[in-house]
């Protein structure tokens, strides 16, 4: 939860102390961290963690992790440099940008611990350790914003706090754990360079995709635009974080089935959870309408009654959103993630084709429109594999039963 609202309860302080330039920076830079963390992590927590059998080693996890995280960094700066030369950011927007990629660096980084401990069944000690790091990120976030009214300076005070803490209570428990810890040959790690490749840029699509509202208010739209559709947008961004709640815990439970070729559970469980998030959504959906822009005015100070139909829009669509992550999810641990990137890319090349056009000729409502129907139709691409795949798996027993 912390997890999921920390955008959220920062941008309350924010947007009450500087609602149009801050908060505008603040937004697009936390949309281009969200980005970019999908290069630090490469996409191989999932991997990882359904890797039961350890076919790879931790070091070779471990050192795979701080090759992306150092090219999430690299990106990050060619990324903000490039637009501070072409005049698109000025030196404060770009060195906000590069401080909050940073903090999420860690967060990537972190990840590979993470993996692990779930990977041996202590899921908890993560939670336990993220609790803690997030809560006292987000309540120093907030004070020393709120003291200061400097985002550059509360920003580097927080990412030395996360990188300290995370460092210490990481490396107070990794000695606990027994794993493969043979050393790492170089083909290893370019086999799992390769098995993670489809994974990563499916995420990393899937995070462009997630967030390209938010790049095509930058480009064509104001600040204060960008802020306004970023108050309504928050919901949504909390519905598809909250969705790990619901299939995170699940994955190496899913695996062993999957191994095991338990396919009548592994089918009913997956059916059972996209039932659970589409009750969720209709619900978000429904508080949305009655309660939403009442809540959300009061919360960042501004009047949003104007964009209750918007937000009901992309309440759904952030359902969806959600629905796509769990079949991501669901595919990855059946190891046909490498088509996973045709669906990604046919929805980011439709954003890149027509985003742009779309906020600019029908602003706010336009754009929230136009990531619904995105994401209708990519939960629908993703549910055709799944449904190829149960075929393809029930072919496979029927035909091995035969042989035996």
């Amino acid at each position: 939860m912390l997890n999921s609202f920390q955008a959220v309860v920062i941008l309350m302080v924010i947007s009450r102390i500087d609602n149009v330039t801050d908060a505008g920076t603040f937004v697009i830079a936390y949309a281009i961290a969200n980005l970019l963390i999908m290069v630090g992590r490469y996409g191989v927590r999932q991997y990882q963690v359904s890797d039961i059998n350890e076919q790879f080693c931790f070091s070779e996890y471990f050192r795979l992790r701080i090759l992306s995280t150092v090219l999430m960094m690299l990106a990050a700066v060619f990324y903000t440099a490039f637009l501070y030369m072409g005049g698109s950011y000025d030196l404060e927007k770009s060195i906000a940008v590069i401080l909050i990629c940073g903090i999420k660096a860690v967060d990537a980084f972190e990840d590979v611990y993470h993996g692990l401990f779930q990977q041996q069944g202590r899921l908890d000690i993560a939670g336990k350790i993220l609790t803690i790091r997030l809560g006292i990120y987000i309540a120093e976030y907030m004070a020393v914003y709120f003291l200061t009214h400097n985002l550059i300076f509360t920003t580097t005070v927080c990412l030395i706090t996360t990188i300290l803490l995370s460092v210490c209570m990481n490396g107070s428990v990794i000695g606990i754990f027994t794993y493969k810890k043979e050393g790492s040959r170089r083909s290893h790690i370019k086999e799992l360079l390769i098995d993670c490749f489809p994974i990563f840029i499916s995420t990393f699509l899937m995070a462009y995709v997630a967030n390209a509202p938010k790049y095509a208010i930058d480009i064509v739209l104001t600040s204060q635009e960008q802020a306004q559709f970023n108050y309504i947008f928050m919901p949504v961004f909390v519905i598809s974080l909250l969705s790990t709640f619901i299939y995170q815990p699940m994955i190496n439970r899913l695996a062993i089935i999957w191994g095991e070729r338990k396919l009548r559970q592994f089918w009913f469980l997956i059916l059972r959870q996209t039932v659970l998030i589409g009750v969720l959504t209709i619900l978000a959906m429904g508080g949305g309408y009655l309660l939403g822009i009442p809540v959300l005015s009061l919360l960042y100070g501004v009047d949003l009654a104007a964009y209750r139909t918007e937000l009901v829009i992309l309440l759904l669509g952030g359902g969806l959103l959600a629905l796509v992550n769990f079949f991501t999810m669901v595919i990855t641990i059946t190891r046909y993630q490498r088509h996973l990137i045709w669906g990604y890319l046919l929805i980011s090349l439709c954003f890149l084709l027509g985003g742009r056009r779309t906020a600019m000729a029908g602003g706010i409502m336009g754009i929230s429109a136009f990531y619904t129907i995105s994401m209708i139709a990519l939960a629908i691409i993703f549910l055709i594999y799944i449904f190829v795949i149960a075929r393809l798996s029930i072919k496979k027993s029927s035909a091995k039963e035969l042989r035996q």
